[in-house]
C-alpha cells in the first residue's frame, strides 16, 4: 500500500540505527523535504491544543508557540508564522497549526510534501496516525548491539550494556506493536538490508511511503552538510562518505563479551524476532550486584551527559523542554 500524493510521512525507531541516513536520502528526491528532528508533537498537549481550536485565538496563539519551539527555529523557515484561516473547522485547524513549519520547509526547498524524522516518535505512533490517518511510518531497526557501540561517544541515551539493552528492547516493541496496530501504515525497514542493498531497499520504502525513486537519492556524498544541525555535525563522521557495510556487524569484534552478555539478558528475543543473530542454548543472566552497578553508572552518566548536550552544547536551547520531557514521559525517565 502506498501514501496518498500528500500523504506525510515519519522516520522513526531507536537513536542510531540510521534514521537520519535514510532522511537524507528520501530528502534527496524530487518529491519530499524532511527536517531535522520536530519533538513539538509530543512536547504538545494534544487535548489543550484542540480546546484551543475553538477560538481564533487560541489558534493563533498556538501557531506562534509551533513557529517558536527550538526545534523549529533550527529549520532557518523564511517568514513568519503563517495565519490560520478562521473558516476552518477545529480538527482542520490543529492540523493546519501542525503542518505549517513542515509546509514551509519543503517550500523553501521546491518541494510538495513534507516527511519528519523524530526517532523518539516510535513509542507515539498512535499520536501520529491519530493527527494524519492518511500518513505513513518507517520504523528503522538496526541490530542493538551495534546500536549500544554507536551511542558510546554520544551525549544521550543508555550509557552501558544492561541500560541499552532493555531501552532498545523496549523500542522494538513499540514499533512492532504499532506495525501490528496498523496494518499497511505502518513498515519496518532493517538498516542491515538498507546499507547492503541499497537501490532495492530504498525503492521499496518509496513505493510504500508514495514517492518516485531516483539512484541519485543514494549519493549521500552529494548531500550538503548544513542539512545536519551544526551542533549535531561531529555525530556523523561517516555519513557523509556514502553507503557502505562498514557500521554493520561491528559488534562481532568489537563488543566485549561482558557486554553482549548483558546486552542479550534483556533483548534476545527482540533480536531473534528481527533475524539477527543470537547464542544458541542458555546465556548467564544479571547478577544482583551487576544490577546495582551498572544502574547507578547508567543513572550518574545520564546526569553529566544531560548538562553536556543541554547545558554545554546546546547553550540552554532546549533546557526547559528536556527537563520536562524527563520528569513527564515514562519512556524518557526510562
Amino acid at each position: 500500500m502506498t501514501g496518498g500524493p500528500a500523504a506525510p510521512f515519519f522516520i522513526v525507531g531507536n537513536d542510531r540505527s540510521g534514521t537520519t541516513m535514510l532522511r537524507l536520502i528520501l530528502d534527496r528526491g524530487p518529491d519530499a523535504a524532511i527536517p531535522p528532528e520536530s519533538m513539538f508533537l509530543t512536547d504538545l498537549d494534544l487535548p489543550a491544543a484542540r480546546r484551543r481550536m475553538e477560538d481564533q485565538r487560541g489558534r493563533q496563539e498556538l501557531m506562534e508557540e509551533v513557529w517558536s519551539h527550538p526545534k523549529i527555529r533550527l529549520w532557518q523557515l523564511h517568514g513568519g508564522p503563517p495565519r490560520v484561516p478562521p473558516d476552518l473547522a477545529p480538527d482542520h485547524a490543529l492540523r493546519f497549526v501542525l503542518e505549517a513549519p513542515y509546509e514551509a520547509y519543503a517550500a523553501r526547498f521546491g518541494k510538495e510534501r513534507w516527511g519528519d524524522k523524530t526517532p523518539h516518535y516510535v513509542h507515539h505512533v498512535d499520536r501520529l496516525l491519530e493527527i494524519w490517518p492518511e500518513a505513513r511510518v518507517v520504523v528503522l531497526v538496526r541490530d542493538g548491539r551495534d546500536v549500544t557501540l554507536s551511542l558510546r561517544r554520544m551525549p544521550f541515551g543508555p550509557n552501558n550494556a544492561w541500560a541499552a539493552g532493555q531501552w532498545w528492547a523496549r523500542g522494538i516493541r513499540a514499533g512492532r506493536r504499532a506495525e501490528r496496530d496498523h496494518p499497511g501504515r505502518v513498515a519496518t525497514v532493517r538498516y542491515e538490508d538498507l546499507v547492503r542493498d541499497p537501490p532495492a531497499e530504498v525503492a521499496r520504502v518509496c513505493a510504500f511511503l508514495g514517492l518516485r525513486y531516483t539512484d541519485a537519492m543514494l549519493a549521500l556524498e552529494q548531500v550538503d552538510p548544513a542539512r545536519i544541525v551544526p551542533d549535531q555535525r561531529s555525530w556523523f563522521p561517516t555519513l557523509f562518505d556514502g553507503i557502505t557495510m562498514n557500521a554493520a556487524g561491528r559488534w562481532r569484534h568489537e563488543m566485549p563479551p561482558r557486554d553482549q552478555r548483558l546486552f542479550l539478558a534483556f533483548a534476545r528475543d527482540e533480536l531473534a524476532e528481527l533475524g539477527y543473530p543470537v547464542p544458541v542454548g542458555e546465556v548467564r543472566g544479571v547478577t544482583p550486584l551487576e544490577e546495582t552497578l551498572y544502574r547507578r553508572h547508567n543513572q550518574l552518566m545520564r546526569n553529566v551527559n544531560f548538562v553536556r548536550l543541554r547545558v554545554v552544547q546546546e547553550r540552554g536551547r532546549e533546557l526547559r523542554l528536556a527537563l520536562r520531557r524527563r520528569l513527564a514521559d515514562p519512556v524518557k525517565r526510562g
